[in-house]
């Protein structure tokens, strides 16, 4: 397992976040009863996760509590340290070697790996007495298949540049010649100055590690070899971890010939003009029709579909941080929450820009203890929240702040931001300009499978504070109001309105009241009930979804066509009518 997995689960089992501590983390002992953090945990050179109770816990009884067992404390590659454990379950051995032929290490690919994902790798050589040790320590750095790539230059043929090895013997079968290096973000000057005559293509994994091995060679070959292409394969699926790539594209029946029409179609790379960070893509009908594209589910149903992007707004104290926690717990235990559902578990990280640590906790405490048949999976629910930080929290209006929290981002399925006024610190709320990193940065979550839920201030006037651009990209756009008739004395009474809903309308759109209340014992209860609308206006609504024209509605009702008009800006506005 890795190390921040190992955190997560003891967070959950202590309820208590770790502490930086050096080069590792300093928390609550899950074993025994500790007030007073004396947990070490930190990961060794190889890859081991360390752990040392000061109290005296053995490491079988901390592994134990938090469910787990020792060798998930070891990395995938120390199972692989015997030949017989290997033979059961390798997939397939990558032979580096140098120049005139000779094996210098191997790459052992298994599949799957112990953790769960779906793959692993580990190095091996032989010493001088023809016996394998499992590392490649002290070898010397090499291209795959070198020997190929040196007759290619020579040859002058186009060198491929991709990210596992698998990827260079789909092409070189396919009569290309392509190569790789044994780690994905290693690159030597060596290698470079092999290539300073030679057209070289970039073909990268559609990951996070992909995206920045892409950029890692741009650097390192732009201008220094004879021309260099980076080329964007049509149809490929973005993930955080294991993106597809040339081979998944070539295994859904492209071929060599639609590969070089790419290449022939792509313009040389250009550092200057950030060309193919920033290249707009351009596909014709028929390809857009026929790329893959994943179905949106939903997360929680019917008002936040995967890759959404959601606004939930009110005055202060009406209850946005009783709704967003909500809907993060519901989301992350794949449970309910007021008229919603979530059908699966997801990963949920709450950002937290306000909320001192005591009241958070006490509210979650409460949540959890509504909900304890329904708690989500360790690791599901996360927090970053400002008691908790050694300095303060990131400024996610600038690049470094969002930066920060990138790592913590890439594992979770929904990010809740609560709330836009205290993370999002610079510019003016009132300047449209000043959304548009927001905005920018939303739209390339979304691109990367995420859903966002931003969590926001309703002005003087009621409605969500400054400008009205950051709604332009939203799916949905939640409203909280009290009642005509509230009292203060009433705590967390308020209407839910939907102004805008793309994706849903009717029935599920329609307005309803909520009611937060405790029991004797301090469990906390929701009272929901609907709110009342005028039949005239969900009439017209309900035409008006159908297609008629506002001439053809007032006709059949008996309306003005200035009341018809009204009903229907009433409609709109509480989101009875498909967006």
């Amino acid at each position: 397992m890795q190390l921040n997995e190992i955190i997560s689960l003891l967070s959950a089992k202590t309820n208590f976040h770790p502490r930086r501590s050096g080069n590792g983390y300093v928390t609550r002992c899950p074993a025994h009863d500790d007030g007073n953090p004396s947990l070490s945990i930190s990961e060794s050179s190889d890859g081991k996760i360390l752990m040392n109770c000061f109290a005296g816990c053995s490491i079988n009884d901390i592994c134990s509590s938090i469910g787990i067992q020792i060798k998930d404390l070891l990395p995938d590659s120390f199972e692989e340290t015997t030949q017989q454990k290997s033979s059961k379950r390798k997939v397939a051995e990558y032979k580096y070697k140098d120049e005139k032929g000779r094996i210098v290490f191997e790459k052992v690919r298994v599949e799957p790996a112990r953790n769960g994902k779906p793959k692993a790798f580990f190095f091996r050589r032989k010493d001088e007495n023809g016996n394998y040790v499992y590392n490649n320590k002290g070898c010397r750095k090499l291209l795959y298949r070198l020997p190929e790539v040196l007759t290619g230059v020579k040859e002058d043929k186009t060198i491929y540049l991709v990210e596992g090895e698998k990827d260079v013997d789909n092409l070189i079968v396919r009569g290309l010649i392509a190569t790789t290096t044994s780690t994905s973000l290693q690159w030597e000057e060596e290698f470079t100055d092999l290539f300073q005559n030679a057209d070289v293509v970039v073909l990268y994994d559609n990951d996070r590690t992909g995206l920045r091995r892409r950029d890692l060679l741009c650097k390192k070959l732009h201008e220094k070899v004879k021309s260099l292409k980076v080329v964007d394969l049509p149809g490929l699926e973005y993930k955080d971890e294991h993106g597809e790539d040339i081979s998944d594209w070539l295994q859904r029946g492209n071929t060599v010939q639609d590969l070089v029409r790419i290449v022939n179609k792509t313009a040389v790379y250009c550092l200057g003009n950030n060309a193919n960070k920033s290249k707009i893509r351009v596909v014709s009908v028929e390809e857009f029709i026929s790329i893959k594209i994943p179905k949106r589910e939903m997360l929680l149903s019917p008002c936040l579909p995967t890759q959404g992007l959601a606004l939930l707004y009110a005055k202060r104290g009406v209850g946005k941080t009783h709704i967003a926690l909500g809907i993060s717990y519901a989301v992350a235990s794949g449970g309910s929450f007021l008229r919603w559902n979530a059908p699966v578990c997801k990963k949920v990280l709450y950002i937290d820009g306000e909320m001192p640590a005591v009241l958070m906790q006490e509210r979650l405490n409460k949540i959890f203890s509504a909900e304890i048949n329904n708690k989500p999976p360790a690791g599901f629910l996360n927090f970053i929240t400002p008691d908790l930080q050694d300095e303060h929290m990131p400024d996610l209006s600038s690049q470094k702040g969002r930066d920060v929290i990138d790592e913590f981002v890439a594992d979770n399925d929904l990010i809740v931001v609560d709330n836009i006024s205290t993370l999002f610190r610079c510019g003016t709320e009132n300047e449209a300009e000043s959304w548009a990193p927001v905005q920018s940065w939303a739209l390339e979550l979304r691109r990367r499978g995420k859903s966002v839920l931003f969590v926001h201030h309703a002005g003087k006037s009621g409605n969500q504070r400054g400008t009205s651009k950051k709604e332009d990209i939203l799916d949905t756009v939640i409203k909280l109001e009290h009642p005509s008739d509230y009292k203060h004395n009433q705590g967390a009474k308020f209407e839910v309105h939907f102004e805008k809903a793309r994706s849903f309308y009717g029935e599920d759109a329609m307005p309803f009241q909520a009611q937060l209340s405790e029991d004797s014992e301090g469990i906390l209860k929701w009272d929901i009930s609907d709110v009342q609308i005028d039949s005239e206006i969900i009439n017209v609504a309900k035409m008006k979804n159908e297609g008629k024209t506002i001439s053809e509605i007032s006709k059949e009702t008996g309306l003005t066509k200035s009341q018809v008009e009204t009903r229907n800006k009433k409609a709109k506005k509480i989101g009875l009518l498909i967006m």
